[in-house]
């Protein structure tokens, strides 16, 4: 088949885990033979053409301009249409897509998020379409209602919440698979959804997200370094980081001084950049996550809002890395098991005290990093985890 995919950001270089999992989706499609179409908006005027036609067979992008998404997504919101669907609206996008699909004729189509659904509406080829959406959107807005503060800025963010939700029913009745990586998500949206609406379009699928884990995992490693790597855009992982630096942080300070805490991860933004001390290492994006974070004694993940499974675990584990973790992450991957495979907690005296006692117990560092390793090398390989995915069902 030729897949036509439609991503809102061009996803190279690969520096978040949402054009990591689209590229890792691709990679799987091609394995299988589908010849790939990448038909993308770039936030840069010279996006990274070159390393995206290493997975891409066809590569077509068109730069975002920044004003009309602001006054595209004004207009949505005036039409009971989500805000982002609007920011991500295109004249010349539009264009752009209609005259792919007229030269390449594509077998069927992947929209990258559910505010890329939009285009495929107007062209019509829904019922050859798979929408990519990844996380239940309506949910990490319930859950992140009270993070907003107040005036203008939580007005639109409530505006927003209740678009999304009747949006994302809309695009589970109207399109034949919907693509979620979390049970949890599948659930939530059934839930939400009207009972009609279930019975007669059973949309939803879930394909979690794999991970490609290291082949030799560092045997030295820093005991005093402890990572969390993540996209910085995203309000939950500020929100993580925050949350570990003032409340979790200090604790662990008191019984090993020379803890070094780095965030790894692109775009961060003034809140996080401030956080940086001699204590406090923020990396932006790195080349390689990889070798950046596998002499780590730990990786924590003290999330609070969070929809989806979480990448951010996966990829700790598969360096070999013991994971310190909320129970609200831990959710997702019905793998993890507390004191085996990974610590789990959420208060900051007990994820504090969890740290320390990998920090200090080499042994204990060694056999839950090793059984976190194991069970993602076993159940999360991205090509087990995507079988099926391109396959939409009558």
């Amino acid at each position: 088949m030729k897949i036509c995919i439609l991503t809102p950001r061009f996803p190279f270089p690969e520096n978040g885990g949402d054009v990591l999992r689209i590229n890792n989706i691709a990679r799987y499609l091609k394995s299988k033979g589908h010849t790939l179409v990448l038909v993308s908006l770039s936030d840069t005027a010279q996006p990274d053409v070159e390393g995206a036609k290493t997975v891409y067979d066809h590569v077509f992008v068109t730069p975002r301009n920044h004003l009309m998404s602001l006054i595209n997504g004004v207009l949505f919101m005036l039409v009971d249409r989500p805000i982002q669907c609007g920011y991500y609206h295109s004249s010349a996008y539009r264009k752009l897509l209609k005259n792919v699909v007229n030269q390449e004729n594509p077998d069927l189509f992947i929209s990258h998020l559910l505010r890329m659904s939009p285009y495929l509406e107007d062209l019509h080829v829904e019922a050859h379409s798979i929408v990519e959406m990844t996380d239940a959107l309506s949910k990490t807005y319930e859950m992140s209602a009270d993070a907003k503060g107040g005036g203008l800025k939580k007005w639109v963010y409530n505006v927003e919440r209740n678009l999304i939700k009747k949006y994302e029913q809309h695009v589970i009745r109207t399109f034949p698979k919907v693509v979620l990586v979390s049970q949890s998500d599948v659930d939530f949206l059934k839930q939400n959804c009207q009972q009609s609406t279930v019975n007669s379009q059973p949309s939803l699928a879930m394909y979690t997200n794999g991970v490609a884990c290291m082949e030799k995992l560092v045997k030295t490693y820093d005991e005093n370094k402890i990572c969390f790597v993540g996209n910085m855009r995203t309000l939950q992982n500020q929100d993580a980081v925050l949350y570990f630096v003032k409340k979790v942080f200090p604790l662990i300070k008191k019984e090993r001084p020379a803890v070094k805490f780095y965030i790894v991860g692109a775009e961060p933004p003034q809140n996080i950049q401030a956080l940086a001390s001699d204590d406090v290492v923020v990396t932006g994006f790195v080349d390689n996550l990889e070798t950046t974070i596998s002499d780590s004694c730990l990786a924590v993940a003290p999330v609070r809002v969070a929809a989806g499974i979480q990448n951010k675990v996966l990829v700790a584990m598969g360096c070999g890395l013991p994971v310190v973790m909320s129970a609200l992450i831990s959710q997702a991957i019905p793998e993890l098991r507390d004191g085996e495979n990974c610590y789990i907690g959420d208060d900051a005296t007990t994820i504090a005290q969890r740290c320390i006692q990998l920090m200090t117990d080499p042994v204990c560092r060694k056999t839950i990093g090793q059984q976190g390793y194991e069970m993602v090398f076993k159940n999360y390989s991205w090509g087990e985890k995507l079988q099926g995915y391109e396959i939409i069902r009558s």
